[in-house]
């Protein structure tokens, strides 16, 4: 499989950055574990840490908007992320093991700190991975949240001294790779080379705004350009940072739900990457695959609380959620790597938001309401809810593709692949087009549509329609008949 073989073994050190990436509240379990101060100095480290990732992730977001963002992926500012992310964690830790040492202002320097080394960080991780297609990224993502689910797992079971030792060597490790990329200039030259080319907000009207940009309204109208294309994605992604800040779930009182998620999900993943299949990947798994996952999780919650179906649909309910981030996080790469949107902006944008959605599911876990005698029906309607947005946007989508759009973007298999592939590059080095304009007439040529060639390329359908109107003007026709003619002819 081509996947596999392009998997690169540098990546790998991502598995001990996740698994050490406080943003994500599992990873924090252990401390509690393990100090029995967590309790006094947690809150302040946490609170501190969250809300300094979204002002953070808020300001690399805007101000990519103007420059591109390749100065925050560059050596000086990932070494410093680097220092103070590393940094940070030992005064955490030094708030938790020594009694007395400052406590609660420690521990918020401390989440400041983290946080402000935490954003650059994932930038240079998510710039990384933006040389990942839809398919290599989730391959990629299985394996190492696999690999980082499984490391957490093994951290929240071994004794203090063993846990905080193994812990600072995987947050050594998980700084590495972004620090040697960064040194060599290989982010910052990627960040550069999306924002210079074509494909970086082809939209006129978008391009137009994002250059009088005036903070508040650019950065609003990235983000919902961001959800035309992956809304779905981006909504579970925040659904599950919320529902895993609020309730961690233990099976047999011994082992974290959270963390066996993740390892359950990879595998479950990993078939849908290396698959060959002629539909794109994400329509197949949001509009089938994953309602049915719901659908099932919908009937198994139905069952009275304390039977056997119920409890296994708690337990995989997190398997479902981890499934829900591996995609989502493979979506964003591809995103990245289509260059409608700079790696900075999407992942500083998606870093402040994860941000605030699981620091409001940590205070809604303190709550009565979500208390885990009381909390159980208010987290099943919100999953519930989930699960029928799953069902639902997929049935309105087809009904508004019977109705409204004439041609058929089903994936039907297509005679002739190789001789219209043939035609379709012929016709493009004639008229002088350019490389994503040549990728773009070649489904044009199938017979696809604008929504199809969107979902696949996983750009927006204005921008996809950009493309079309100078692959018209290149080759001299006005209609799609007149395209699909000149094909034709060859």
């Amino acid at each position: 499989m081509r996947v596999v073989r392009e998997f690169r073994l540098e990546s790998l050190l991502f598995a001990a950055f996740f698994s050490t990436l406080p943003l994500y509240s599992p990873n924090l379990v252990m401390f509690n574990d393990l100090f029995p101060a967590s309790g006094e100095v947690m809150p302040w480290f946490v609170n501190a840490m969250m809300l300094s990732a979204v002002v953070t992730g808020l300001f690399v977001a805007v101000a990519s908007l103007r420059s591109g963002g390749a100065v925050f992926v560059g050596f000086p500012a990932v070494s410093a992320a680097a220092a103070f992310y590393v940094g940070g964690f030992v005064l955490f830790a030094l708030a938790l093991a020594v009694p007395g040492f400052g406590v609660g202002v420690v521990a918020f320097v401390a989440g400041l700190a983290v946080a402000v080394g935490v954003v650059p960080l994932c930038l240079a991780w998510g710039t990384y991975f933006s040389a990942l297609d839809m398919r290599q990224a989730l391959f990629s993502l299985a394996v190492l949240v696999g690999m980082g689910s499984l490391a957490e797992l093994l951290l929240s079971a071994v004794s203090m001294q063993v846990g905080l030792v193994a812990f600072a060597l995987l947050l050594v490790l998980g700084v590495l790779l972004p620090l040697w990329k960064a040194l060599r200039g290989e982010l910052s030259r990627t960040v550069r080379d999306a924002a210079e080319g074509e494909a970086f907000v082809s939209d006129p009207l978008a391009s137009e705004l994002v250059a009088s940009v005036d903070g508040a309204v650019g950065l609003l109208s990235s983000a919902r350009r961001m959800a035309s294309v992956l809304a779905m994605p981006l909504v579970g992604l925040l659904m599950f940072g919320f529902l895993m800040g609020v309730r961690k779930f233990m099976l047999f009182d011994l082992i974290y739900v959270e963390a066996l998620g993740g390892i359950v999900a990879a595998v479950v993943v990993l078939p849908l990457s290396l698959a060959e299949m002629r539909c794109p990947l994400l329509p197949l798994v949001y509009q089938v695959v994953l309602p049915l996952f719901a659908l099932a999780l919908v009937v198994l919650n139905s069952f009275p609380v304390g039977t056997g179906p119920q409890w296994l649909a708690a337990s995989v309910s997190y398997v479902f959620y981890g499934v829900i981030g591996i995609l989502a996080l493979a979506s964003l790469c591809a995103m990245a790597h289509a260059r409608e949107f700079s790696a900075p902006l999407i992942y500083g944008l998606v870093v402040a938001a994860f941000a605030l959605v699981s620091l409001a599911g940590i205070w809604c876990g303190s709550l009565p309401l979500f208390a885990y005698q009381q909390g159980g029906p208010v987290l099943l309607v919100l999953s519930t809810a989930y699960f029928a947005l799953l069902v639902g946007v997929p049935l309105v989508a087809a009904w508004r593709r019977e109705v409204a759009l004439p041609v058929d973007d089903a994936c039907a298999p297509v005679e002739g692949v190789g001789v219209l592939q043939e035609r379709c590059e012929r016709l493009s080095r004639e008229g002088g087009l350019s490389p994503r304009e040549s990728e773009i007439l070649a489904y044009l040529g199938r017979g696809h549509g604008i929504a199809y060639v969107a979902k696949t390329l996983v750009i927006s359908e204005s921008t996809v329609r950009t493309h079309v109107k100078s692959i018209y003007r290149k080759l001299g026709v006005s209609s799609r008949e007149e395209l699909l003619q000149r094909v034709d002819e060859g």
